[in-house]
């Protein structure tokens, strides 16, 4: 009967608890479909962003050991130069000198601790800025680098759950504070992640969440600002932004409208960066090109034509002002497109064109875009522009007109 009942047990536990392979090919097969099966899981919860050559399951495990809930905690640091007085809340004071002094360690004390928030990374990010600035031991980049407070940060909205759910993409100055310090880290991968899967969750069918939208546009301006500054420069951004609409024109989840509305900012961001760099930039042929093109893709329609002529005008090679030209004589014959487009844009493309037209030569035709400029833009260069008098020339005039102008 104890025989019976010692198999009958057996049984049970075989169909409760089946038995390991038994040989290492059996082995191999387990692991590799738990594999596949945790790898498939990643995908699904982190899809694969773009640019992005290190996408495996080592990403979450690194993510997870470099937040500071494994470090040690260490000691607050008080400063000897700054003396306390004794009547005043010590803890309080110690607390904000901490903060301005060693932003990065209190970062880290407050995520040990439970109470990081977004404000508190805010203000560790503000003040490591500041402290950078003033730091002149080391280059700027570097700097920015070493301190490594955007690593700190992402792994901290990791460990926080907020890395998933986005929420912090809301607030505006939050992201403008972090992607200096990313870009300056290389650390690329978890705004293109912000970046797509904020698009993702756009409804086709809603067109007015325009709250959202500007809220990506300010993150993606954000990086590309930070791209030319920190970065790798403006040859470097205008791709990151080509590379980015591409995908959002190939995406089923946003249509023109919403793309547009996401990349304007950054677009004519970087078109007045361009100008603004001129002679002196290095760009490729190549980049050029690809920022006319996207024009069309972020530019109000009528918006496309001048930001053309910009192109030709700030040409470090071969600055041309055809195309300026019969834009301004497309706005003095009509003065719909003065009431539509941006005046202030259309004033500086215009001084743009004279600038150009002085360089080669052309003062009579720099003359004659002032005029036209004084006449339609009267709020913005009346006041500064002067008619030749007898003892001076119409080109004097126009100089020192654009001077004036440029000076403001």
């Amino acid at each position: 009967m104890r025989k019976s009942l010692t198999l009958s047990w057996r049984f049970l536990t075989s169909k409760l608890h089946q038995p390991l392979p038994l040989n290492r090919r059996e082995s191999q097969q387990l692991l590799n479909r738990l594999n596949d099966s945790f790898n498939r899981n990643l995908d699904r919860q982190y899809p694969k962003s773009l640019g992005d050559s290190d996408h495996s399951p080592d990403h979450h495990i690194k993510s997870l050991l470099k937040s500071p809930l494994f470090a040690k905690q260490r000691p607050q640091h008080v400063s000897s130069t700054r003396a306390i007085d004794a009547t005043q809340n010590v803890p309080l004071v110690r607390d904000l000198i901490f903060a301005v002094e060693e932003p990065v360690e209190y970062l880290k004390q407050q995520v040990v601790a439970g109470t990081a928030n977004i404000d508190t990374a805010k203000l560790a990010l503000d003040n490591q800025m500041k402290k950078t600035l003033v730091s002149a031991s080391l280059d700027l980049k570097e700097c920015m680098k070493i301190a490594e407070i955007g690593s700190l940060v992402v792994s901290w909205l990791w460990s926080s759950g907020q890395y998933e759910r986005m929420d912090f993409i809301k607030d505006r100055t939050f992201t403008a504070r972090l992607m200096p310090f990313l870009v300056a880290e290389g650390q690329y991968k978890p705004v293109w992640e912000w970046l797509q899967r904020s698009c993702n969750r756009i409804s086709p069918t809603k067109d007015a969440q325009l709250s959202y939208y500007k809220d990506i546009s300010v993150m993606l301006k954000a990086l590309l600002r930070s791209e030319v500054t920190y970065g790798q420069g403006l040859e470097s951004a205008i791709q990151l932004f080509v590379t980015y609409n591409k995908s959002m024109r190939l995406s089923s989840h946003i249509s023109n409208f919403v793309a547009q509305r996401i990349s304007a900012a950054t677009g004519a961001y970087l078109m007045w960066e361009f100008a603004s760099q001129g002679a002196s930039t290095n760009l490729g042929d190549r980049a050029i090109d690809d920022l006319e093109l996207s024009i069309d893709h972020w530019a109000t329609s009528y918006m496309v034509a001048p930001y053309q002529a910009l192109i030709d005008l700030s040409h470090p090679r071969a600055p041309n002002a055809s195309r300026a030209l019969k834009w301004i004589s497309v706005i003095e014959a009509s003065d719909a497109h003065v009431a539509k487009g941006n005046r202030l844009s259309n004033v500086r493309i215009g001084l743009k064109t004279v600038e150009v037209l002085l360089a080669q030569g052309s003062t009579k035709e720099a003359a004659r875009v002032m005029k036209v400029l004084q006449t339609l833009f009267t709020s913005e260069v009346g006041s500064n522009w002067e008619m030749p008098n007898s003892n001076q020339s119409e080109e004097e005039a126009t100089l020192r007109s654009l001077n004036l102008l440029l000076s403001t």
